[in-house]
């Protein structure tokens, strides 16, 4: 009451209040409803959690001058603040440790907290897992990616865990982006080489567009028939949603048929046989390069264990988003066709961050 009647009470913008210190003149102290509770700023407030004479002389300065009090509307200064989950009040503080994570402590509503995982529940930071990802993508063998996380980040991390997530986010930013649609050249390069899948040869078959060396397709069979070379063309429609105008490939006697039966309905494009010779008009290297970079990476894993092996399609999105391509001046593939997801600082966390809000969506709705 004697704070009242005689300091100045300054009420802010944002509802909360400026109370003077009644034992130094130079000290105030902010006072808020939040969630219909009063908190203070006050070490008497934060020390004891009660009602401090600061917040008494905020009630008796409201009731003598007809002043409703109304609970402050958060403010976020960065897009990087961190937010208390109670009352949405960026004036948080570090509050130690809990298994290893930061917890904060919200100096409006006094709630603790850990800061939310982009990964509910998950044991480790997304973005450990992202690092895995990228390693293993550049040619690191699951067993040095483990010894690698123990090195430099002091966590044991079994190499069938790495596993786990390559299967399992691989297979979820795989399910985001086919539902994006790329805005490809109309001309396409088809190639098929020759891979160990559980120790038996086999044929992967590899489609990318020209103009943006997006590759479309990687389908696997053991036979290098029309019917195989029909499948890889009608799995490149479906991710391209287009139909292009030419098709490069090689000099191989089933690829007229394949292309002829997988565009029955929409009419065959044309179809021109490359030349040897890179610098002749229709060569057909930029297929052979996408071969040796996917033989580059197979070497190191010794073949692929199935058919149905999740590396397949996380090469494929490892080399349309992820990987910067050296002639497209720095740009991926996916950014060449117009697909901006994954086009910031840390490509891998931003396609994870935008896939799983979609998967999200897609559970609610």
């Amino acid at each position: 009451m004697q704070i009242s009647e005689m300091s100045e009470i300054i009420q802010n913008s944002d509802g909360s209040f400026w109370v003077p210190s009644q034992t130094n003149d130079a000290m105030v102290y902010r006072v808020s409803l939040v969630h219909n509770e009063w908190t203070c700023e006050c070490p008497d407030f934060y020390h004891r959690h009660l009602t401090c004479k600061h917040v008494y002389a905020i009630k008796f300065w409201s009731a003598i001058n007809h002043v409703e009090p109304k609970a402050p509307e958060p403010e976020v200064f960065a897009r990087d603040a961190i937010q208390c989950l109670r009352c949405n009040s960026i004036r948080v503080m570090r509050y130690g440790h809990s298994s290893g994570k930061q917890v904060f402590r919200c100096k409006d509503c006094g709630k603790k907290f850990r800061e939310q995982s982009l990964i509910k529940k998950a044991r480790y930071d997304p973005e450990i897992i992202m690092v895995t990802l990228d390693l293993y993508y550049k040619g690191i063998s699951l067993r040095k990616i483990s010894d690698h996380l123990k090195q430099f980040y002091q966590l044991e991390v079994p190499f069938q865990t790495v596993w786990k997530w390559l299967d399992r986010y691989a297979r979820v930013m795989n399910q985001y982006v086919a539902t994006l649609v790329p805005q490809l050249s109309g001309k396409w390069h088809e190639d098929e080489m020759a891979i160990k899948v559980k120790g038996e040869m086999k044929w992967l078959w590899n489609v990318m567009d020209h103009g943006t060396r997006m590759q479309l397709a990687s389908e696997i069979s053991k036979t290098k028939n029309e019917l195989d070379s029909m499948r890889a063309f009608l799995k490149a429609k479906e991710i391209a949603r287009a139909i292009p105008r030419e098709i490069v490939t090689d000099k191989m006697g089933a690829t007229p048929m394949g292309i002829e039966r997988a565009f029955v309905r929409e009419g065959k494009p044309k179809h021109t046989v490359a030349i040897a010779g890179a610098t002749t008009p229709h060569a057909n290297e930029w297929a052979e390069r996408l071969n040796n970079t996917v033989r580059e990476r197979i070497k190191t894993q010794r073949g692929w264990k199935s058919d149905n092996t999740p590396l397949r399609e996380g090469q494929r999105l490892y080399y349309n988003f992820i990987r910067e391509h050296g002639g497209l001046n720095g740009l991926t593939p996916a950014e060449m066709a117009g697909l901006r997801e994954a086009s910031g600082e840390n490509r891998w966390m931003e396609l994870l961050r935008k896939s799983l809000n979609q998967r999200n969506k897609d559970i609610k709705n």
